[in-house]
């Protein structure tokens, strides 16, 4: 026999002894069908045999369950409880026997004086699993039965315990019913919260913990039964358990009795603030536990004041309630049909919750305490649902929290706390920026309340300590300065001296973070079709008024970290990234600029000097858009940070990744024009190492969109800005600092020279880059030769004017000064030799043409400032002879390098005017120590000369001309280096000593009688007409010459060229020495010649019918053959050579 037939044969003769009358039978057959039930457990073919049988086991135990016999009644029960139990079972009962079976054991527990009986009757209903519909039509059995059960006569705990697990039961199944007759019911379980057997307290406890849902909030019947209660008994009894010691025990039933006591609370306020004196105790109370459920209790106040709305509202558009101000509801907010449903948040009801737990945060108390009280708080927060977004919650539920966990810092025994708040705060003002409503591309045409109405919550439960969900709203404009103020206090930590660095780390990346996920928030907005433009200044100004802050915050500090540092130039990167950038930079957006620090290192006072650039300054609380604001602050931030840094190389890292942005992103010649205002208004030291990072950033830029030619035309010569730029250097060198206290004189001076003697390497070089890459980038926009060196110049020349004059007028000198003195002469210099190296110098054309006559390379602004070079480094070197000669020594062989491609008349005449005269003195200082520039003067001197020798036109060596040079030629002919008077006196033979009308200036009188008697230099005397002709005569006949007749292409004409002979003097005959007569035909021959010369510059065709050969030399003809055009003498030649 298989297992199945014998389980249905067993099942069979249970049914048989069930129908017997034999007491005994009936008990054995009860104890093997339980055990059948079990093995069914195991096998659904089992389960299925019972099924079949169902409805005749059911009509046996529903009759025995009344039997009087203990062991038939008991063993019924049990069977019965498994029937109703099982879903398969359940599945077969009928409507009319579950209805049967419910009453049965209603009437069996009332009536029943058997324990047992009793506490099973009550366990068949606690763990049934009849469908709800068969309990509601029996619902009022059942609950007679339960609440006698809760305090049934027999005084059984256990069948007490059993009507509890009933109750809880019965609330899920039928949760309105049970709350409709709660005041029935749970009297009797939350009584229990004050008895002194702690079993009772336990059960009552769970029961409520359970059934919270269906009893919270309270039904007005059970709130009335509950004040009663507390009235006669139950207040009494907690102050009993108080004054007995057993405070846990009494704030765990004070909490439910509040909580029970929901809205009808406020209709009792006088016995309310009777039980409130109990938690003000306790929340001082010593005991850490104690504490703890205070926190706990608490929870019953805000599940008294404050209860979630069944649904959330369509829309979300506040209302003040016109109820009493001094009542503890909620606010009446309308749906969207304008009907009224309530919301928690009365402003009143939400400070007495606060107040305690403000307390405990901000207290030393124990840690456990400290998290039990924000467990309450959040707790509080997910109670308040949709109304955590309302606009007075920030300001009286979040901020007092925040600001007492940050205020802390992230230190170990509040690094759990700040990181929990940390995440809630983020969380909040990430709802908006991560809410897929709120994408920046599909705001145009949205509203405020259309955007409410749809998008969903932004949850934050999986963060929550006790995993309370906060459904934060997208936030607006009008909680910014709620969001500002917490990353203040953020913020505030990254100071804190006795804060670990790891700590200041962190509390700065968490607020930066926080404040670039505001400002994304803030964008939004920005963007939004309803933004106003008083709401955007108001906005644009708080944000900028916070970093304005944080960042002089920083920077007043004597002794601040590099942490902090770096932070608060994160904020204004934030800023600067995330809004956006055509609002930033727009003219309708003008914000004041009320900097403290923007130019506290000028000087002041009679001291002050006045700015030798010509640039349009930015004042103090000047309207400026918020790229200026935002740049000028960098700028002043990182400058005065600088000295106290203890990492600069970070500092200007951080610089060089900002600067890339603005160029990129913004206007960048307002960026650069912002960023000279600032360097010339703060104009110290460490100026220069701003001054290079921009510099070297400029450069990038420039080369980076070298194809991009609109980019560089705003540098164009109409704006100077890229020019009072190259100059910012100099003019740091060149301003002299008054100081107002000994502390600041030391440290100031410290760092001025510091920063001078490392940096001025690096300044030249990167002066030169950027000098070199602004001329490539203007040659190729403006396409004018030498256009940014002379516009340059002229700056440079006009800057040094002003300079030299305020340096000439100080009295007393420090180091300080000199040294500036040192470096503004050092910086001219390359900068000099810079512009010299870069000049374009035209050349001559291949043929020589006329052409070239008037051309110029266009040089004499940077030839102008080449020589105030020369002129100040001369002044100073009575001071500082060394560093003048090195100014000097590195200068010439530019400027010989430079002579050397000078090749028109018009670039040699004025390099020769400007240099001339600063050129004078150190060609005369005969005591000056030669050997340190002797080799530089000597090359430079040589190719001044040999550059009017080379010249194209030539220049004519004329008494003008010599007017212009004799202070040089009266320094340099009988100088006593030979290096430099040799060449000096070869000039003057191959030039002046041929010319015969010269008047010569006083000053070279003496040095020229002294060297004409020693036989050094020719100088011929004037002549008459006649003895000029007689002598010209006698010269040729001492150096014979023989003539060469060349065709030219035009053969109406011919060119005759007289030449040195090589051959024997004696081949020729001598001149006759008296004057020659001309014959008719010479005479005709002269005057055709003199008619060909007026016509057509001796190149037309003239008068051809006296002679094919023409003997005049036009305008082709060089110097040496116009001192021979006698027409006797070339007659003369030519009757001899005929």
């Amino acid at each position: 026999m298989n297992i199945m037939s014998f389980f249905i044969e067993e099942l069979e003769h249970i049914k048989t002894l069930l129908l017997s009358t034999q007491k005994s039978e009936k008990s054995f057959g009860y104890s093997t069908l339980l055990h059948l039930q079990e093995q069914s457990n195991t096998d659904d073919s089992f389960i299925q045999t019972l099924r079949n049988s169902t409805q005749t086991l059911l009509s046996s135990m529903i009759v025995d369950i009344q039997d009087d016999d203990e062991e038939v009644a008991v063993q019924a029960l049990k069977c019965l409880g498994f029937m109703i139990y099982h879903p398969s079972l359940v599945a077969r009962i009928s409507t009319d026997a579950a209805g049967i079976v419910v009453d049965s054991l209603a009437r069996l527990i009332t009536t029943t004086k058997n324990k047992s009986v009793c506490n099973l009757g009550v366990w068949c209903i606690s763990m049934q699993q009849l469908e709800s519909s068969f309990l509601a039509n029996h619902f009022n059995s059942v609950l007679r039965a339960i609440v006698h059960s809760l305090d049934n006569p027999i005084g059984s705990l256990s069948v007490t315990f059993e009507a509890i697990q009933a109750v809880m039961k019965l609330s899920a199944q039928l949760s309105m019913k049970m709350k409709d007759t709660s005041s029935i019911w749970a009297p009797p379980i939350y009584r229990r919260l004050l008895s002194g057997d702690k079993r009772e307290r336990d059960m009552g406890h769970r029961c409520l913990l359970k059934i919270k849902s269906t009893i919270c909030p309270p039904p007005l019947t059970l709130s009335k039964v509950v004040v009663q209660d507390l009235k006669s008994k139950l207040l009494p009894g907690i102050k009993e358990l108080m004054k007995n010691g057993k405070k846990i025990q009494a704030l765990q039933a004070w909490g439910w009795f509040v909580r029970l006591l929901g809205s009808h609370a406020l209709k009792t306020r006088h016995l309310v603030n009777d039980m409130l004196k109990v938690p003000e105790q306790t929340f001082s109370d010593q005991d850490p536990q104690v504490q703890i459920a205070s926190q706990v209790a608490w929870e019953g106040l805000i599940d008294a004041l404050i209860y979630l709305p069944l649904e959330v509202p369509n829309k979300i558009t506040t209302q003040k309630s016109k109820m009493q101000p001094d009542v503890v509801v909620s606010l009446h907010m309308s749906k969207a049909d304008g009907s009224e449903v309530q919301t928690p948040g009365h402003l009143k009801s939400v400070k007495l919750i606060m107040t305690p737990l403000i307390g405990v945060v901000s207290s030393k108390c124990d840690i456990a305490v400290r998290s039990s009280c924000l467990n309450t708080w959040c707790y509080l927060l997910h109670k308040l649902d949709a109304s955590v977004n309302d606009p007075y919650i920030p300001s009286t539920v979040l901020e007092p929290i925040f600001k007492a966990v940050f205020q802390n810092g992230p230190e170990d025994g509040n690094i759990l706390f700040w990181n929990f708040c940390i995440d809630l705060l983020y969380d909040f003002v990430q709802a908006k920026s991560k809410n897929p409503k709120y994408e920046l591309n599909n705001l145009a045409g949205c509203s405020l309340s259309s955007r409410t109405a749809n998008c969903e919550f932004q949850i934050c439960g999986e963060r929550s300590w006790k995993h309370y969900p906060v459904k934060w709203l997208p936030w607006d404009c009008s909680q910014l300065d709620f969001l500002i103020r917490m990353i203040d206090i953020m913020i505030s930590q990254v100071t804190v001296a006795n804060i670990s660095v790891e700590n200041r780390n962190l509390a700065g990346d968490f607020a930066v973070r926080i404040f670039r996920s505001v400002l994304k928030g803030v964008r939004i907005d920005f963007k939004e079709c309803l933004a106003s433009y008083d709401a955007i200044m108001q906005s644009l100004d708080r944000i900028l008024m916070f970093v304005k802050k944080i960042c002089e915050d920083v920077i007043s500090e004597d002794d601040f970290s590099d942490s902090s540092l770096a932070t608060c130039l994160q904020f204004v990167e934030a800023v600067t990234n995330e809004l956006e950038h055509s609002m930033l930079q727009s003219p309708l957006y003008r914000v004041a600029l009320d900097l403290r620090y923007a130019g506290s290192l000028q000087p002041t006072g009679d001291h002050r000097p006045k700015k030798p650039l010509d640039i349009s300054s930015i004042g103090s609380m000047d309207m400026v858009s918020p790229t200026v604001y935002l740049t000028m602050l960098y700028i002043s931030t990182v400058v005065h940070s600088i000295p106290k840094a203890a990492s600069i190389e970070i500092i200007l890292h951080k610089l060089s990744g900002y600067l890339r942005i603005l160029l990129s992103s913004y206007d960048a010649v307002e960026v650069l024009h912002t960023i000279v205002v600032s360097l010339c208004d703060l104009c110290n030291g460490s100026c220069l190492r701003v001054w290079i990072r921009v510099a070297q950033g400029l450069q990038d830029y420039l080369e980076n969109t070298k194809y991009l030619l609109p980019l560089k035309v705003q540098f164009g010569t109409d704006n100077l800005v890229v020019f009072h730029f190259l100059i910012i250097p100099l003019l740091i060198c060149s301003t002299e600092k008054v100081l107002t206290t000994e502390k600041d004189c030391k440290s100031s001076v410290e760092s001025s020279v510091f920063s001078l003697k490392l940096t001025f390497e690096h300044v030249t070089e990167v002066w030169k880059s950027l000098y070199c890459c602004i001329n490539s980038v203007k040659q190729i926009v403006l396409c004018a030769t030498n256009r940014v060196a002379e516009v340059l110049s002229s700056l440079l020349n006009g800057f040094l004017d002003e300079s030299t004059s305020m340096i000439e007028c100080r009295t007393a000198f420090n180091s300080s000064d000199k040294l500036q003195e040192l470096h503004l002469l050092c910086l001219c210099g390359e900068a000099a030799k810079c512009i010299l190296e870069n000049l374009r110098v035209e050349t001559v054309t291949s043929k020589r043409s006329e052409s070239d006559s008037g051309r110029s390379s266009g040089i004499n602004n940077s030839l102008e400032f080449t020589a105030r070079i020369l002129k100040l480094s001369w002044r100073k070197k009575e001071g500082e002879p060394f560093a003048t000669m090195s100014v000097i020594s590195r200068l010439l062989p530019t400027l010989v390098s430079f002579v050397c491609r000078l090749q028109l008349k018009e670039d040699i005449f004025s390099f020769f005017k400007v240099i001339c005269v600063p050129l004078v003195p150190w060609l005369s200082d005969v005591q000056m120590t030669w050997g340190t520039i002797d080799h530089h003067l000597q090359p430079f001197w040589t190719e001044t000369l040999k550059c009017l020798q080379r010249s194209w036109p030539p220049v004519i060596f004329d008494s003008s001309f010599l007017e212009l040079q004799a202070p040089l030629l009266a320094k340099t002919l009988d100088h006593p280096s030979p290096s430099i008077s040799e060449p000096s006196i070869t000039f003057w033979n191959s030039t002046y000593s041929d010319q015969t009308n010269l008047d010569f200036p006083p000053c070279l009188l003496r040095v020229l009688d002294k060297l004409s008697r020693e036989g050094k230099i020719n100088i011929n005397k004037r002549r008459s007409p006649l003895s000029e002709k007689d002598d010209l005569r006698l010269e040729v006949a001492k150096n014979p010459w023989r003539f060469k007749v060349t065709a030219k292409l035009n053969m109406s004409w011919k060119r005759v060229e007289l030449m040195e002979d090589k051959m024997n003097e004696n081949n020729l005959p001598p001149f006759s020495k008296r004057r020659l007569e001309l014959t008719e035909h010479q005479k005709e021959v002269r005057r055709a010649q003199q008619g060909r010369e007026g016509d057509c510059g001796g190149h037309g065709p003239g008068i051809r019918t006296y002679t094919s050969v023409d003997f005049s030399q036009g305008n082709e003809d060089s110097q040496e053959s116009e001192d021979i055009r006698n027409p006797e003498l070339i007659l003369d030649l030519l009757r001899r050579v005929g």
